[in-house]
């Protein structure tokens, strides 16, 4: 990832009370391959300063202390042909997955009051979109979780 040069996006946070987005900037490294992908989508290993610069649009952020960076999973949408979908469709499915993952973490948490055996759980996810790159690619982006897959 060290050689992997930084990209300036646009975070689309979700707030479940408000039902809104809200926008904020910060940067990141994407490898250019995915290291895996299903029959619609593509999964990239990405990583993002916990703090940002206080301007994610200052170029010299290609040098900051990106082995402490947090690791994370990006997911993008494909078309038929195995591009990257950069429609309207695909930035709205993005953004719907986000919404989804908020409601089934609601749920979860009115589950869990029942005192379940074993509580269930969902990271957090939001969407980040690619604004320096032609057609402005939106991704899906949760925490990456080493091994065993218990998060929804």
């Amino acid at each position: 990832m060290q050689a992997i040069p930084a990209e300036r996006v646009v975070r689309h946070r979700y707030n479940p009370r408000t039902r809104q987005f809200y926008k904020d900037e910060t940067i990141v490294k994407i490898e250019k391959e995915p290291f895996t992908h299903g029959a619609m989508r593509h999964c990239y290993r990405m990583k993002k300063l916990a703090t940002p610069p206080q301007s994610a649009s200052n170029h010299r952020f290609h040098s900051y202390g990106w082995s402490r960076a947090l690791n994370y999973v990006a997911k993008c949408y494909l078309n038929e042909d195995g591009t990257i979908d950069t429609s309207q469709h695909g930035s709205d499915s993005v953004l719907t997955d986000i919404i989804l993952q908020y409601e089934a973490a609601h749920w979860a948490e009115e589950f869990n009051k029942s005192d379940p055996p074993k509580k269930v759980d969902f990271i957090r996810a939001y969407a980040l979109e690619f604004v320096d790159r032609p057609g402005k690619p939106m991704f899906a982006v949760e925490r990456f979780i080493a091994g065993n897959d218990s998060y929804g």
